[in-house]
């Protein structure tokens, strides 16, 4: 189990929401904190504020050279 901190808004696509709409669809809040853990892939996944899961990082090995892990999260 890892913690994270989002330093940044992460939005993302939803099924039934126009594209141009996107950004009003949050996924993570800037200062927020999300509990991770590695999947049967090796894949760092969260859940979003929803509930659904989304993979975060390709794995928490390679967490240090992950430019957009560390665009939008911090660990803890």
């Amino acid at each position: 189990m890892i913690l994270v901190r989002c330093i940044k808004n992460v939005y993302g696509e939803a099924v039934g929401i126009p594209s141009e709409l996107m950004d009003v669809h949050l996924l993570f809040k800037v200062n927020h904190f999300y509990i991770a853990d590695q999947d049967n892939e090796g894949h760092l996944v969260t859940q979003d504020e929803e509930g659904e899961p989304h993979i975060i990082a390709d794995s928490n090995e390679i967490l240090q050279g992950d430019s957009w892990f560390h665009e939008h999260f911090m660990l803890l």
